[in-house]
C-alpha cells in the first residue's frame, strides 16, 4: 500500500522555494553578465555600482582586476565571458556565480581563460549586491 499526495502548486512549500530560487538565479545570473560587459568595456564607476552603497565608497576597481587577473586594466581584453554555475546557500541570503572569461593580453599573442567566482549576498533593502573585494582577490 502506498501514500498518494496531491497539492495545487500555489500551495506547494516546494514549488514556493523552486519559483524565488529560480527567480533569484535569473536576477544573479542577469547582474553578473552587467557586470562582466562593465568591466569589458571598462565601466568601472558602473562595475562598483553592485556593491553595496556602503562599499562603492572605497572600492577601486582597476586595483582590484589587477589583482585578480593579474593583469593592468588597461591591457586587459575581455573578449568574452559566460556564466557557468549559479549556487545560492540554503539561508537563500548568500550567492556565488562562477564564471568563465576568455582574455586577451594587449600587446601581445596571450590569450588567458580565468575561471573567476563572484560572490554576493541578499541586502534586506538593495537586494543582491556583490561582496566585490572577495571575489576580486
Amino acid at each position: 500500500m502506498g501514500l498518494l499526495y496531491l497539492s495545487s502548486p500555489g500551495t506547494d512549500i516546494t514549488s514556493t522555494f523552486s519559483k524565488v530560487t529560480s527567480e533569484d538565479i535569473r536576477e544573479l545570473r542577469a547582474r553578473s553578465i552587467d557586470f562582466l560587459e562593465d568591466l569589458q568595456y571598462k565601466d568601472f564607476d558602473k562595475a562598483s555600482s553592485y556593491h553595496s552603497n556602503d562599499d562603492r565608497k572605497s572600492v577601486d576597481i582597476p586595483v582590484l582586476i589587477e589583482r585578480l587577473f593579474a593583469i593592468k586594466p588597461e591591457f586587459m581584453d575581455i573578449m568574452r565571458y559566460e556564466i557557468k554555475d549559479v549556487d545560492i546557500d540554503r539561508s537563500g541570503d548568500r550567492a556565488r556565480v562562477k564564471t568563465h572569461t576568455i582574455i586577451k593580453v594587449l600587446n601581445t599573442d596571450e590569450i588567458r581563460e580565468p575561471d573567476v567566482i563572484l560572490y554576493w549576498r541578499k541586502d534586506p533593502k538593495e537586494g543582491w549586491v556583490m561582496k566585490l573585494e572577495s571575489s576580486l582577490r
